[in-house]
């Protein structure tokens, strides 16, 4: 019946945390709990005081100075060099510089329209085919979510009580590894079709290569000196994910005063953005949190935690129906609406099996990385779009992303049949 009524008020138009709310307060109400709704107050009041949820409006922020300052296109250009020679050329430039972008993004949207920005006209105008373009475009800023700092794994931690620094570290090894197999695949596409890329030389610009690569380094070192004083200072523990999120807000605004191109217009034009993007996600994560009290306090959690235990179903079978269940709901609902839509449910069940809250984590969001490059709500394949700067190409950027799909399922893979990729990092803690 509540199913029936969530699905109701989202295809009657209503928006998701509205819905979520709504349903959450009829499943107390008529489950005999109408003397919980005050509790209400108090669970909005907890969560927009949440010291680990102001991470996320800090490091969007940083994401978006670093964007308007043009520190961006400049790292762009100064990763070229290094790995232009691989077959595939500038398609590796692409995922690269999406991975190293996303440390200090954690936006897959922000880092798909960094990267796009400057990548489209550049590819297009060396004659790089735009299927390939596209495709590497929408998946390398699928990275944006899983390679710390990342939004979504906030919004994981503090939804299920994870550790976050624990996330992050876990996080780390699984985005290299991703990013690594993205490359994979487009060498071995651009060796099958080597019409796909043009050979990248070093004799194109005539100069030595050595000397062109000193000379990337200015260009490149404010955004490394950055992502490492931001990662190596939680990783340490000497701050907290919040802390290091204001002080990385800080310094990317220093930087990109003094060595970019970023006036007091811009700072608030990024404000400004990170604000509206914020409100989105909180928004969100409020009216999820109703639901999932209102679950915890009629025991609908715990009730399907027992029937699913009484089938006596494996527990691989029991993840693989939950992964695909995801892959349904990525055609139909928003990344971070998905999450928080189906967290309450699912973790109890993911716990009762045995499998790891963390590793979890890491593999939900490479899951939810699938819902971003595939129609019809794929938001990177929009952000892509908007920069293709041709009409009719949507048909072109979804097929230029559906073999990186392939290739995260892979990355899942991996994960299930060797966990330590995800759990070693934290495990040196």
């Amino acid at each position: 019946m509540f199913a029936g009524l969530f699905t109701a008020l989202l295809v009657g138009g209503l928006w998701v945390p509205v819905t979520l709310g709504i349903t959450g307060i009829a499943i107390l109400v008529i489950a005999g709990y109408g003397a919980q709704l005050p509790s209400i107050g108090a669970i909005y009041w907890n969560n927009s005081g949440s010291f680990v949820l102001i991470a996320i409006p800090l490091f969007m922020l940083m994401g978006e100075i670093i964007l308007e300052s043009g520190m961006s296109k400049r790292f762009y250009r100064a990763i070229t060099p290094w790995v232009r020679h691989l077959p595939g050329g500038l398609y590796n430039t692409n995922i690269v510089a999406s991975a190293l972008f996303s440390a200090v993004c954690g936006s897959s949207v922000a880092t798909a329209a960094a990267i796009g920005t400057v990548a489209i006209p550049e590819l297009r105008s060396r004659g790089y085919a735009d299927r390939l373009t596209y495709g590497s475009i929408a998946a390398g800023g699928t990275l944006g979510i899983l390679i710390p700092p990342s939004a979504t794994l906030i919004i994981y931690g503090s939804m299920v009580n994870e550790n976050i620094a624990e996330l992050f570290m876990a996080a780390l090894l699984p985005g290299i590894g991703l990013a690594l197999l993205f490359m994979a695949y487009i060498i071995i596409a651009s060796l099958l079709k080597p019409g796909m890329a043009p050979r990248e030389t070093i004799d194109r610009l005539g100069v030595s290569y050595a000397r062109e690569l000193l000379r990337t380094l200015p260009d490149m070192g404010p955004l490394v000196l950055l992502i490492i004083g931001v990662m190596g200072g939680i990783y340490s523990g000497i701050v907290t994910p919040t802390e290091a999120a204001a002080l990385g807000a800080v310094a990317a605004i220093i930087i990109g005063y003094f060595t970019g191109d970023l006036r007091t217009k811009g700072i608030f034009s990024a404000l400004r953005r990170s604000v509206i993007s914020t409100g989105m996600i909180m928004f969100i994560i409020l009216g999820a949190q109703i639901l999932s009290f209102a679950m915890a306090r009629t025991g609908v959690s715990r009730a399907l935690v027992d029937g699913l235990l009484s089938l006596g179903l494996p527990s691989g079978l029991v993840l693989l129906a939950l992964i695909l269940m995801y892959i349904v709901l990525g055609f139909f609902v928003e990344a971070i609406s998905m999450m928080v839509l189906t967290l309450p449910l699912v973790y109890p069940v993911i716990q009762a099996l045995g499998f790891d809250g963390v590793w979890f984590g890491v593999v939900l969001v490479i899951i939810i990385e699938v819902g971003l490059i595939h129609p019809p709500v794929g938001l990177n394949l929009f952000v892509v779009q908007n920069y293709a700067g041709k009409p009719g190409q949507y048909k072109e950027i979804v097929m230029g992303a559906l073999p990186f799909v392939f290739v995260m399922f892979g990355m899942v893979y991996l994960l299930y049949l060797w966990p330590q990729i995800a759990l070693w990092l934290p495990g040196q803690l």
